[in-house]
C-alpha cells in the first residue's frame, strides 16, 4: 500500500516531488505532503481463510507479492467470466495492476496488456478509488477509476477478451472530472430503474492546492452520474440535493439501505470533518427486489455470485462483487432495479465455486427484502 507519512519534522518537498507541482515564492517556505512517486513501492498480500478465524499469507505462492506497488483502492471481481475471482489493484503515480485469477492457483499479472494500467497516452496515474460492474448489461465487468484533477478519471470497459478500451471521455466522465481528485465511489442503481449509475466523492489531497494550482480546490463536491442507457453518464448533482453543492474533503464511501426502504443511501467518510449521511428520499417511486445470499458450499458471501433476471421480456446480470470504494465497505445485499415493471418474470443464482449450482425462482414478491440460501430457496 501507499505510505502517506508527515515528513514536516524530516524536510520539505522539492518542487519535483510535492503534490501540485511549481511552489510560488508564498509558498515556498511552507511544508508539504510529499507526492508517492518518492516512495518505494511494496507488494500487496493476500491471505487465503483457512476457516476457524485463522488465515495464511498466500503472497508468494500465488504470485501477488512478484508485483510491488503503491496500492490504494482494489476489487475482486470476475474480468474473464471463468469463475475464479480476479483483483484490480489502484496504484498511486505508478501503473495498477490486474491480477487475474489462473485455475485458483496463481495470478497473473496483466495491468499492462490488458489495457488498464496506463492513461492512453501510457502515463501512470493517481489510481485511489475503484469499482467493477456490468455498466452496459453485456454480461462482461468493466472497471473504474479515480485520478487526481487534471489526469481524468478511467472508465475501462471490458472488451471480453482480457482486454479494456478508456472510455471516460466517451461516456462523459472525463469532462466532469477533470478538475477533481476522487476517493470513495460506487456503481449503484440508485434510482432502481436497472442501470447501474455511479457516485463519486472527492477532494484533493494537498491542503495547500488552492494556492498553488488554478481550478483545482482542496475541498471539492460530489458527483452523481445517471446512465442514460445509451452508453453516457450523465451528471445529475444539481438536481440531486442541496448536499452535492458542498465542498469537502472526502475520502471513504460506502453504500447501504439504511432504512430497508429498497433505495440505496450513502456514507461518505470527509477528512478531518464528521462524515455526511446522505439519505435516498426515493422519488422514482420505482419497484425493486432486494437478495441477501447465503452461501453454504460457495462462500457465506456468496462473492461471485451471478444474478441473472428477467423483467419485461429482457434479461439482465450482475456479478456479486467484493470491495472496491477507497477505505470502505459496502452493505452485502444486492438490490435489483424493476423500474416500472410490477413483478419479476424469474430470477436464477448462480452460485461461486466451488458449489456452481443454478436456483431458479419465479412468483417471487417484490418491494421487500429476500433471504435465499444455496439450495434451500427463500427463508425467512
Amino acid at each position: 500500500m501507499a505510505q502517506f507519512v508527515d515528513y514536516s519534522s524530516l524536510r520539505t518537498c522539492g518542487q519535483a516531488d510535492s503534490y501540485g507541482g511549481k511552489m510560488d515564492n508564498a509558498a515556498a517556505d511552507q511544508r508539504f505532503y510529499c507526492a508517492p512517486r518518492i516512495f518505494r513501492p511494496m507488494p500487496s498480500h493476500l491471505y487465503r481463510n483457512d476457516g476457524g478465524g485463522k488465515f495464511t499469507d498466500v503472497s508468494e505462492e500465488t504470485g501477488i507479492s512478484n508485483s510491488p506497488g503503491k496500492g490504494w483502492g482494489a476489487v475482486a471481481t470476475d474480468i474473464n467470466n471463468d469463475g475464479f475471482m480476479d483483483i484490480f489493484q489502484a496504484n498511486d503515480m505508478a501503473a495498477n495492476f490486474l491480477f487475474v485469477n489462473r485455475g485458483g492457483k496463481r495470478f497473473e499479472e496483466m495491468g499492462l496488456p490488458a489495457g488498464v494500467g496506463y492513461s492512453v497516452d501510457g502515463v501512470p496515474r493517481s489510481g485511489m478509488g475503484v469499482d467493477a460492474a456490468d455498466f452496459s448489461d453485456r454480461g462482461w465487468e468493466d472497471l473504474f477509476v479515480a485520478n487526481i484533477d487534471q489526469e481524468m478519471f478511467a472508465f475501462y470497459l471490458n472488451n471480453g477478451d482480457e482486454s479494456f478500451n478508456d472510455e471516460a471521455w466517451k461516456t462523459g466522465i472525463a469532462s466532469e472530472t477533470r478538475l477533481y481528485s476522487g476517493w470513495g465511489l460506487k456503481f449503484f442503481d440508485y434510482d432502481n430503474d436497472g442501470l447501474i449509475d455511479l457516485i463519486n466523492a472527492n477532494g484533493h489531497p494537498d491542503d495547500f492546492v488552492d494556492a498553488r494550482s488554478r481550478g483545482a480546490t482542496y475541498r471539492e463536491p460530489m458527483i452523481l452520474f445517471h446512465n442514460d442507457g445509451n452508453g453516457k453518464m450523465r451528471n445529475v448533482s444539481a438536481q440531486s440535493g442541496e448536499v452535492f453543492r458542498k465542498h469537502i474533503s472526502a475520502r471513504g464511501l460506502a453504500v447501504g439501505d439504511l432504512n430497508n426502504d429498497g433505495y440505496p443511501d450513502v456514507l461518505v467518510g470527509v477528512n478531518g470533518g464528521a462524515p455526511l449521511l446522505l439519505y435516498n428520499n426515493a422519488e422514482s417511486k420505482n419497484n425493486w427486489l432486494g437478495l441477501s445470499l447465503r452461501g453454504t458450499t460457495a462462500n457465506p458471501d456468496a462473492i461471485g455470485a451471478v444474478l441473472k433476471w428477467g423483467v419485461g421480456g429482457k434479461v439482465h446480470r450482475r456479478l456479486k462483487n467484493a470491495g472496491g470504494s477507497f477505505m470502505s465497505s459496502h452493505d452485502p445485499p444486492e438490490i435489483i432495479g424493476l423500474g416500472k415493471a410490477e413483478k419479476v418474470d424469474w430470477l436464477k443464482i448462480h452460485w461461486p465455486r466451488p458449489s456452481q449450482r443454478v436456483d431458479r425462482f419465479t412468483e417471487l414478491p417484490i418491494n421487500r427484502y429476500l433471504t435465499v440460501v444455496e439450495g434451500k430457496g427463500i427463508v425467512k
